[in-house]
């Protein structure tokens, strides 16, 4: 019991010895402050993508599927005549269905009598030309194409202009940052976290208009591209001073 009451009050006397020599701080809290900033750029776009159907029905299923072939190899050698190259042209969606007749006393269908069969063939071309877009539909749809499913605009290589709306989006959220901090009264330190949260551009539909001119057998859409923003947003955060 003796050795006991010894060790601890060594253990006592060496904690207070310890307790006079240190100087206890109190960690600084890390200020920080959070933005978004976005970035835009506006640019032509360059690339037309289309897509092209033709569709064909016959009372068998092989009629059908020969028509529609005839019909796709008709528009693919009218595109190829327009100077599309191999590169941009895709063969899409290749289908067979069976068409079926409608109950006669309840106008609903009846799945149990096929009247026809239907096939349907899909092309998709990009147009590094736009301009060319007109004269291209036109070509198609005189040489059988019974569809244009999809006409959209876009940028071949869009990543040069995410590259100069993602440096947008970053001086803009350290502009923001910056008034904040001097309108409370601190400085802006460096940057602790930066990520993208959203971005990049959605292909518009193109304006296109018929040409007005009655006298002219052809009736080629004149194509009007405009301009596409290329938006980035970027989450930051700075330290303060």
């Amino acid at each position: 019991m003796i050795r006991t009451l010894a060790a601890a009050s060594a253990i006592l006397a060496t904690t207070a010895a310890c307790t006079d020599d240190t100087i206890i701080q109190p960690v600084r809290e890390l200020r920080s402050i959070s933005v978004t900033g976005e970035g835009s750029v506006s640019a032509v776009p360059d690339l037309a993508i289309l897509s092209f159907s033709v569709s064909s029905r016959a009372a068998t299923a092989g009629d059908a599927f020969a028509a529609a072939s005839r019909q796709m190899n008709s528009v693919l050698s009218a595109i190829k005549e327009e100077g599309v190259e191999a590169r941009d042209r895709q063969t899409g969606q290749v289908s067979l269905s069976p068409v079926y007749g409608r109950d006669p006393e309840r106008g609903f269908q009846d799945r149990t009598r096929i009247v026809a069969y239907e096939a349907t063939n899909s092309l998709t071309v990009r147009l590094r030309d736009i301009e060319s877009a007109g004269e291209v539909i036109d070509a198609a749809v005189r040489a059988g194409a019974n569809g244009l499913d999809s006409f959209r605009l876009g940028f071949d290589d869009p990543k040069a202009l995410q590259d100069q709306a993602r440096i947008a989006a970053v001086q803009d959220a350290r502009r923001k940052a910056s008034d904040m901090a001097d309108a409370a009264g601190a400085a802006l330190g460096e940057v602790l976290t930066i990520s993208t949260t959203g971005g990049g551009y959605r292909p518009q539909a193109p304006m296109m208009r018929m040409q007005a001119d009655m006298a002219m057998e052809q009736a080629a859409p004149v194509i009007e591209a405009g301009e596409q923003d290329m938006r980035v947003t970027v989450s930051a955060t700075f330290r303060l001073e």
